[in-house]
């Protein structure tokens, strides 16, 4: 899907012919049209079409400039992974936004721009919008290690603990991300400098800032889940032993009376079988057996 849009009021409206192209899922071909069109290498955008492509910052023989970078989204396997898009800001002042999974572009067409400003405007509002939803995972990934937290002492099931598993993937996944971002950011920063545009700079720099706090944040995060992995592990295998002990215990317990109605109810001649209180002395001794052997087990912290 590709989509131009231009500028009416300081806002974002479809045009055919716009300072602003989004493609989401192109083909090879529409590629290929924007490739030739702009003259830029066909791997400016088509990159976004290898999920683990690499961030990279790129200036071609025209000045046209290439940020690749990743962003997260859910994956097929419940985990939030990272994925490309690229960000083209051609010779001629075009900007060209592309990407190869889901995203919400109404925040960006709602977005308010200067037509003095507005290649610089939506280069910095695309960075800015999809820096932030590594912060928007990292949050909801702090509220479930809250959760998980807060139950796991009466936890004897392994669901929370593979929860915890899935969001230390896609921690890994934004470790390896946002340092990749980070660098190109930093070229592309200096870049900025060099060719005196030190305002545009200075705003780039303030992506960087929070960058390395995303990065910083899903460092911690993973410290403080693979620990917390870990002891969940433990205590998960400690209720489930305190849960066989008592099994076992009360197997044992229960054994008692069986043992002894099984005794008097074999087809033999017993002693006082004759006898009509016989089963309320055996009711008794059942009862003194099981709780004088359940006051030794409980003495000896064995149930």
């Amino acid at each position: 899907m590709k989509q131009n849009y231009g500028l009416v009021d300081g806002k974002l409206q479809v045009l055919e012919n716009g300072v602003f192209s989004f493609l989401k899922r192109p083909t090879k071909a529409e590629i290929g049209v924007f490739s030739k069109k702009f003259d830029f290498p066909f791997d400016y955008i088509g990159g976004i079409l290898d999920d683990y492509e690499n961030a990279r910052f790129e200036v071609d023989k025209n000045g046209t400039i290439l940020l690749l970078l990743q962003f997260p989204a859910p994956s097929d396997v419940s985990e939030i992974e990272t994925y490309p898009y690229s960000l083209i800001l051609t010779a001629d002042g075009h900007v060209i936004f592309s990407l190869n999974h889901e995203i919400a572009l109404a925040r960006l067409t709602e977005s308010k721009f200067d037509e003095k400003k507005v290649t610089h405007q939506l280069i910095f509002r695309v960075i800015e919008l999809l820096t932030a939803e590594f912060q928007t995972y990292l949050h909801e990934f702090r509220e479930t290690r809250h959760a998980v937290a807060k139950s796991i002492e009466k936890s004897t099931k392994n669901d929370q603990l593979l929860q915890l598993i899935r969001i230390q993937s896609s921690l890994v996944y934004f470790q390896d991300a946002l340092t990749n971002n980070l660098g190109v950011l930093t070229e592309f920063s200096e870049y900025l400098k060099e060719n005196g545009q030190d305002g545009f700079s200075e705003r780039i720099e303030d992506l960087i800032v929070e960058t390395d706090q995303a990065q910083t944040d899903s460092r911690i995060q993973e410290k403080l889940l693979e620990n917390l992995r870990d002891l969940f592990s433990n205590i998960v295998a400690n209720n489930l032993n305190i849960v066989m002990k008592i099994m076992t215990s009360a197997t044992f317990v229960l054994g008692i009376p069986a043992v002894i109605v099984g005794f008097y109810g074999m087809n033999v001649p017993i002693p006082n079988q004759t006898d009509k209180n016989m089963i309320w002395i055996i009711i008794f001794v059942i009862l003194t057996l099981s709780g004088l052997v359940s006051w030794w087990l409980k003495k000896r912290d064995m149930m």
